[in-house]
């Protein structure tokens, strides 16, 4: 089966950036499942896999603006170290939440020093450029309850229920 729009797509992946440094991988046996066509994962991401199947592995390299975007120089702030109010240590690293025109925002400290903290609201990977290693695992047909909800179901889980039910109809 090819993958096309609305098939269940299961894939393994390890990404990193141009160093080859990792970002994320699904190793040790975890897998990452998605509607296809429906947004749920990078959408040059959906474009190669589109009329894979079952088995193929792929190398992509996805620019920022493919990926998390470019950083936007906005997005970064130079607060007064009298105005951070943060309980605890500011430490470079740091993530917090914020509001920003009424739009809760999750910011990173990216420099300390006496006088200011600078925070930056970009998306931790945006401006990196990624390379993804994918394997595809698995390709199906998605059910009406994924269909409708866009989420993918645990198989498992719904055979299970009609395995109950049908057991409890031969009971009575």
């Amino acid at each position: 089966m090819q993958i096309s729009n609305d098939k269940v797509v299961t894939i393994e992946y390890t990404m990193t950036d141009q160093l080859g440094n990792l970002l994320d991988t699904s190793d040790n046996g975890d897998t990452v499942s998605f509607i296809q066509g429906r947004g749920a994962v990078f959408p040059a991401l959906e474009a190669a896999l589109e009329g894979k199947s079952i088995g193929e592995r792929l190398q992509i390299t996805l620019t920022p603006e493919q990926a998390y975007g470019a950083t936007d120089e906005r997005l970064i702030k130079i607060i007064p170290r009298e105005q951070f109010r943060m309980a605890g240590e500011i430490a470079v690293g740091s993530r917090f939440k914020t509001r920003r025109d009424d739009t809760e925002v999750v910011v990173t400290v990216v420099k300390v020093d006496e006088e200011s903290v600078v925070v930056d609201a970009n998306p931790p990977l945006a401006g990196v450029t990624i390379q993804m290693d994918v394997v595809i695992v698995e390709v199906r047909d998605a059910i009406e309850e994924e269909l409708a909800s866009g989420q993918v179901q645990d198989m498992d889980e719904i055979y299970a229920k009609e395995q109950k039910k049908s057991v409890t109809v031969e009971l009575k």
